[in-house]
Order: structure tokens, then sequence, then C-alpha cells
């Protein structure tokens, strides 16, 4: 209830606080329903519980709790889920809690943003989309940090339309928009990274002054963000490598390495143009359907985010045409002298023949920054080497926004427009739930009924006047609109958790890890087999084994790949991490082994075939070694299938 009340209070006016409240009120029953029955992310997990036990760790990240190596992620998303801990403790409902909020919050922020720029009607509107969006609800259920990258960009841009209000505190609201679009990047790096541009653009179409001063401040403004996003990685950088942990994600012990190749140019040129040196790329190779500009209405992808988005890039297009035919009369009656008077001394952006009108270039600079947004994020989904489906969720806010907007221009028009756009929306909803023809396979003949109704009954309410009837064609439109969205966000709420959904996160029909990947069927269907029995945990014998003779060394054993350690690390078993997450990192070396067993820091080393990469150098090195001068350990000597488990004795 509190919740409730501080997200209402955040849109000023009465009139809208009990709505806005209600919707809050009903984004937290959808994203929270249920969420403490979900599966966290293993990975991700044993992070947040080392960071949560030690500040050491906390600061730098650390995977496990003896500091050994971090994650191959940047930490911001790990540290709001360990403070999380660090208040309730250690349970799954604690790690869950921050994206629960989160998501919920993003309801009433983007309501706010919205109204500012296309009115009450639209931030309406884009708060049920948003609301609706099956991949928000998917990952509002596990601990992968989208769910808060995309939070902090929904402040970020809350903030920015507060700057262009004006006032005396604007200053402030734009350097905050800064700072949070910089905590983005301290949540999932590049991703947040590339919107960077749309906002520094935002600033200078929606600021006062002549362009050289606009153009400084979006420069200011680009520069604090980078400063922001930057300030981890300085830090990390001049600390020396033996008081922190090993970087993950990169070869040389490298923090810029791991952000801008392993998890940066290496997704979009992959490993074989020599900017993923450790094959992360790889791993999500051909993920999320063949790359192009079908990737997010494709299968993997349909479901969770493109209901809405043909009526988006509609509403885009359409809002965009409008603006420059308004400018272009306005021009032209400017010139005539029949325009009327404007005052420059509000706004010297006239005195420089920008459009005279405030208000006109504000919804322009709004069609730019949302339609700016969608469009950088689409592109760059569809030239990854491969996606997760639930990196769609960045495109959530600015297609809820779009499509908002589209269907309330749209309502306000009496023409063609609004049954236009709802025949698009409720026929791209029948084709795309063709994509998954067996699940709920009566939703595509129910949204295509409910948009049949539509069509005939809004020519007959706008003639009738009759309210009834207008009330009636309203429930129609929007059952043709959001009844797909919500039946596959509707379906995460009686999901009970369990591995693959916690590790990729996704609405409607259960999804595959690597999802629409066509080019090696056998070696998904292997990996995805693993992870189940993965999930099923360790072998107990092996965990027996490794309690009864750990005889007080820090660690119990060494195992092959950050992702089995996490399974021993579940069981209160310290294990130390072998290649980090793809299991390619050349940490520990085969020499650096070698001293952990001379010294007694480790005798036991866990082999499996359940990791995520093993190609490099020193991945073959270390399983060379280990077979070379270990002995297996009679009754576990290593099976054959992805998840056989191998135990070898160093000593």
């Amino acid at each position: 209830m509190l919740v409730v009340r501080v997200m209402a209070w955040i849109t000023r006016r009465s009139s809208d606080r009990s709505l806005v409240a209600a919707l809050t009120a009903l984004a937290a029953v959808v994203f929270g329903w249920g969420f403490q029955q979900g599966r966290t992310h293993p990975y991700y997990t044993a992070a947040v519980r080392s960071m949560g036990a030690d500040w050491h760790d906390f600061v730098y990240g650390s995977f496990d709790p003896r500091g050994f190596i971090t994650t191959d992620k940047l930490p911001g998303a790990f540290w709001v889920q360990a403070l999380s801990v660090r208040m309730f403790g250690f349970h799954p409902w604690a790690v869950l809690l921050p994206q629960v909020l989160a998501a919920t919050a993003c309801v009433p922020l983007l309501f706010v943003t919205v109204r500012r720029w296309a009115g009450r009607g639209a931030g309406y509107a884009a708060a049920v989309a948003y609301t609706l969006t099956p991949v928000t609800v998917a990952l509002s259920r596990t601990n992968i940090p989208d769910a808060l990258m995309v939070f902090f960009m929904v402040v970020a841009a809350h903030a920015l339309w507060r700057w262009a209000d004006g006032g005396r505190r604007a200053t402030w609201w734009l350097a905050a928009s800064a700072v949070w679009l910089g905590v983005a990047f301290n949540v999932k790096m590049g991703q947040a990274l590339l919107v960077v541009p749309v906002f520094a653009g935002a600033c200078f179409l929606l600021g006062v002054g002549s362009r050289w001063w606009r153009l400084g401040r979006a420069a200011a403004y680009g520069t604090l963000v980078a400063a922001v996003s930057l300030a981890w990685m300085v830090f990390v950088t001049l600390t020396p490598a033996s008081q922190r942990p090993y970087i993950d994600g990169s070869v040389h012990n490298s923090v810029w390495e791991m952000v801008f190749q392993y998890n940066g140019f290496g997704r979009i040129g992959g490993q074989g143009a020599g900017t993923d040196p450790l094959a992360g790329g790889a791993v999500l190779s051909g993920a999320g359907g063949p790359a192009g500009l079908g990737r997010i209405f494709g299968a993997a992808s349909a479901g969770q985010i493109s209901w809405l988005v043909p009526a988006a890039v509609a509403g885009l297009a359409a809002g965009l045409w409008a603006a420059w035919r308004s400018a272009r009369k306005a021009k032209t009656a400017f010139g005539t002298g029949l325009a009327p008077e404007v005052d420059t001394s509000a706004d010297s952006t006239a005195q420089q023949g920008i459009s005279p009108n405030p208000t006109r270039r504000r919804t322009t600079a709004g069609y730019l920054f949302w339609g700016g947004w969608l469009g950088i994020y689409g592109l760059a989904f569809c030239a990854a080497t491969g996606i997760h489906s639930y990196y769609t969720s960045t495109l959530a806010p600015p297609v809820a926004a779009l499509a908002g907007a589209a269907f309330i221009a749209a309502a306000r028009n009496r023409s063609w427009y609004l049954p236009a756009l709802v025949a698009m929306t409720a026929g791209w909803a029948f084709l795309a739930s063709r994509e998954t023809p067996h699940y709920q396979p009566w939703l595509r003949w129910f949204v295509l009924g409910a948009a049949v109704l539509a069509i005939v009954l809004l020519p007959w309410a706008r003639i009738s006047r009759n309210r009834m009837l207008g009330s009636l064609s309203a429930v129609a439109v929007a059952t043709a609109a959001l009844a797909a969205p919500a039946v596959w966000a509707t379906s995460v709420l009686t999901r009970r958790g369990d591995t693959m959904g916690s590790v990729a996160a996704s609405a409607g029909p259960p999804q595959a890890m690597f999802g629409g990947r066509k080019n090696s069927a056998a070696v998904n269907t292997e990996v995805e087999h693993g992870l189940r029995d993965f999930g099923r945990g360790p072998d107990p014998q092996v965990v027996r084994f490794l309690k009864h003779n750990r005889d007080g060394r820090p660690y119990a054993a060494a195992v092959d790949g950050s992702m089995t350690a996490a399974s021993y690390l579940a069981d209160n078993v310290p294990v130390l991490p072998m290649g980090g997450f793809t299991s390619d990192a050349p940490v520990p070396t085969v020499q650096g082994l070698a001293q952990l067993v001379r010294t007694g820091q480790v005798r036991y080393v866990v082999v499996s075939g359940m990791r995520m990469g093993g190609r490099s150098v020193a991945a073959k090195d270390r399983d060379a070694w280990v077979t070379g001068h270990c002995h297996s350990i009679p009754g576990f000597a290593p099976g054959t299938g992805k998840a056989a488990t191998g135990l070898f004795d160093c000593s």
C-alpha cells in the first residue's frame, strides 16, 4: 500500500492519483502474484549470496564467497539484490523482490512521462500496455538484470521530461537523468549505452537557447552519463589485481575487455571477428532466430514483445508525418505574416528559424525520442549474433508509449484511422499466434472476432452518439488490442518456477534457452537436457564426499565453470570456479591450479560436461593437466553426456 501511495503521489494531479494508484496496484498484482514461488537464476544468485555476505565481495561484484572471480556482468543489478538480501536475509523472495518493485514502479513513471508528452489518455494507455507486456511480466519473476536496467532507463526518461518542463530545479532533473542512465549502464553495460544518443538528442531538441548552447548542454549530458557509467570500471582498474577478484569475461583480467569485447562487439561481430576472446557471443550464436529485420517478429520473440509493435510503428510514422505537415504549414504562414505572434523571449530558438510553436516542437521531440529508442534497439537486436528473447524487454517502454499515443490520437480523429489501427493490430495478433499454433489456439479467433466487432461498432457509435454504444465499442477496441498480450502475460502467474524459466525468462508456452536457434538443434537439445539435470542440483554422493573430505581446506574442490560451481555453492559447498561462466577464462592457469594443489588449498577437481564453453586453449590445458596428473576416484569416474560428473584426486 505504501508503494502504491508513493507512486500515485508522483502524478502530482489529484484527479489522476486514484486511477494511477489503481493501475499501480493492478501492476503490483500482475508482476508480483506468486513471485515467491519463482526460481532464481542460479548463476546470478550465487553472486548475490556472496555479495550479500561480505562487503568486499559486494564492492567488487564477486561471484564466489572467497572472491576468486567476478560474474561476467557489471554488478549494478546484483548490488540492489544483495542489499535486499542484507535487509531480509537470504531467501529466494528477497532476491526477486527488487525486480517486482522495479517493474511495478515503471507503470506510474511511464504514465507521467507519456502524459507530459502526449496527454493523459496516452499516459493511461501506455501504462496499461506496459503492464500487459508478456516479457516484462516474465522478467519480474527472475533476477536477470534486464528488469532493473529497464527501470533505471524509465526513471532517466522521466527525469529528462521533468527537466523539459523547466522550473527552478530543472538543472537537477537533467543531471538526475544522466546519473540514472549511467546507473542503467552499470546494470547491463552496452545494452543501456545504446540509448544515450537518443537521450542526448532529446536534451538538444527540448532545451532552450541557441543551437550551440543546446549542443553544449547535450554534450555535457553525455559526459555526465559517461562519468557515472565508467566510475566503477575505473575504480576496479586502479585496484591492484591481487586485491580483487579476477574479472570474468576477459582474457587479461580487464573490466574494459569484459564490457566492450565479451559483452559488447563480440555479441554483434561474433568470435569470428576477433572481438569475442572467450566466445561469449558463440554461446548465443543463432539464438532468437536468424539475424535480420524479422527477428523480433519470429517464433522466439513475437509472443514476448511484438503484439503492439505494428501499432507503435504506425503511430510513429503518422505522428512524424503530422508534425512535418504542421511545421510546413506554420513555416508558410509565418513567412506570409499569417502566423500568430510568438514570444521569442520564452524560447530563443524561434530566432534560429526553428518552429515558433514550442508545443509542436515538444510533440515532435517526443516522437523522435520514443521512436529513436525503439529503432536503435530493434536494429541492434536484429543485427546481434544471437539474443535471448528477454532482451526485447528494453523495447517495452517505447512500444507502450507509441502504441498508447497512437490509439488515443486515432480515437480522437473522426475518420478511418482507429478502425485501420484495430485491423492492423488484430491482424498481426492473428499471424503471431500462428507461430505457436498449439498454444491457446482459440486466442487468434477471439481477437479476430473482437476486431470485427470493434470495426463494426465504431462508425455506428460515432453517428448515434450513444454512450452505451460508445463504451461497448471502446471495450471491443481494447480487447482486440490487448487480449493476446494479456493472455500471454497472465500465463506466467500460474507457472511454477523451474531452471529453464529462471535462465530463459519468457511468457506463453515454455521456451528453450536458445529458442529460435535452428542451425544446431542437436547441440541445443543436449545443453537444455543438461540444464534440466543441472536444475536438480549436483550429485548428492559427490556433495557428501566433498563435505566429508574437505579437511579444513578453503575449497572443497575446483569445479569446471561458474554455472556448475553455482549449484555447489547453493548447497554450501565452497568450490573454486575454474574458467568463469564459459569455462574459457584463463584462471586459474595450469600453473596456478598446480600451485593451489601444492599449497593444500585444493585437492579435488570436479569435471562436468555441463559447461557453456570449454573450447579455449586455457580450458583444454586445464583438462589435460587434471586427467594427466590426477587420478579418478573409484565410484566417481566420468560418465557420458552433458551432465556427467567425474571426481579427481590431485594430491
